[in-house]
């Protein structure tokens, strides 16, 4: 024989007791722990998604503000004067042939991009614009040299960041020959 005391039935499933329950609670522990990495991992990405729709939302303004531009340059259509619904400055696109006149108005309201056609002379109406994207701001800046400078502006996490971009009107460049 030997020195050890043999465990009898009642003893094993005590130890058989313990030994489940503590592999329960070991497995109880992980799941918690997978658990709390998915959602954090949700969250996170959730967050990036945020930030680079954010992102997206002001290059498509700011495209979409330069294609317009672009279209309209000839000379006397294009303005930037102040706007009395937003207290800021908008870019007017003055439209006049023989058969119509309209301006169109693009501005920020709200954190919304819009564009507005208005009779000529008229102010934009938030009910009658129309959305263009979501962004915190936009402010176009005429130079004197006749380019526009157009920046938008959105959150990325917590920070307000900003797109820029310049664009030299044909209609207005004085500076030798032009391409």
């Amino acid at each position: 024989m030997s020195g050890g005391k043999r465990l009898g039935r009642k003893d094993k499933a005590g130890a058989m007791l313990v030994e489940l329950v503590m592999v329960m609670l070991l497995l109880a522990l992980f799941g918690v722990t997978i658990y709390t990495m998915i959602i954090s991992g949700a969250d996170t990405q959730e967050r990036v998604v945020r930030q680079k729709d954010a992102q997206t939302d002001a290059r498509i303004a700011l495209s979409y503000i330069n294609v317009r531009l672009r279209q309209n340059d000839s000379g006397g259509k294009i303005f930037v004067e102040p706007l009395e619904l937003t207290g800021q400055n908008a870019i007017v696109i003055r439209t006049r042939t023989f058969d119509y006149e309209y301006d169109t108005w693009i501005y920020c309201l709200n954190g919304r991009l819009y564009e507005c056609l208005t009779d000529p002379g008229s102010p934009p109406t938030e009910e009658l614009s129309f959305h263009i994207v979501d962004i915190e701001g936009f402010e176009p800046v005429l130079n004197d040299d006749g380019s526009i400078v157009n920046t938008v502006n959105y959150l990325y996490g917590e920070a307000e960041q900003n797109l820029s971009s310049t664009i030299y009107l044909r209609s207005t460049y004085t500076g030798g020959w032009f391409f």
